[in-house]
């Protein structure tokens, strides 16, 4: 199954959707994240906070989500946050399109220890969301199924 998280820049959220999903999800996960107008790079925060993690953020990057055009993603996922108005892409894919409302966990503070708590705050909700995908007999589920299990409602 791919799995294609999106978000406005491709830079934080998005980024540790995918570092998150890379880790726990199984093998049989192919996963992604891209953005509709990258920035280009990574935070600097965001970069330090994967090293805390142990993973190399030189393995993750801000991509523009039309290198996907052929990547096809069974689950595409947007984890913008409505609270602060941030405009929520609607990639054009045939997959089960997701919203996981998650805050941007470097608009909290300037503090880079309040920075960080933030980001394991936003780690741990993406992670929540992760094992349920995990526990889900996807197999055997419609899509409207998967949608109804997977979205934000779900997890209210």
């Amino acid at each position: 199954m791919k799995v294609l998280f999106i978000c406005r820049h491709n830079a934080c959220r998005s980024i540790l959707a995918e570092a998150v999903a890379r880790r726990f999800l199984p093998s049989r996960f192919e996963v992604a994240s891209a953005g509709s107008d990258p920035s280009g790079e990574l935070s600097p925060q965001i970069k330090t906070y994967l090293e805390a993690m142990g993973l190399n953020p030189a393995d993750f990057r801000s991509k523009s989500w039309e290198e996907f055009s052929r990547f096809h993603p069974d689950l595409v996922i947007s984890v913008c946050d409505s609270l602060h108005g941030e405009p929520c892409p609607n990639w054009l894919a045939d997959g089960i399109r997701i919203y996981w409302d998650l805050p941007n966990p470097l608009t909290s503070s300037v503090d880079p220890l309040a920075q960080e708590k933030a980001c394991e705050d936003t780690t741990k909700l993406i992670k929540h969301h992760i094992d349920t995908l995990i526990k889900l007999p996807l197999e055997t589920m419609s899509k409207d199924e998967i949608k109804t299990k997977l979205s934000q409602q779900a997890f209210g």
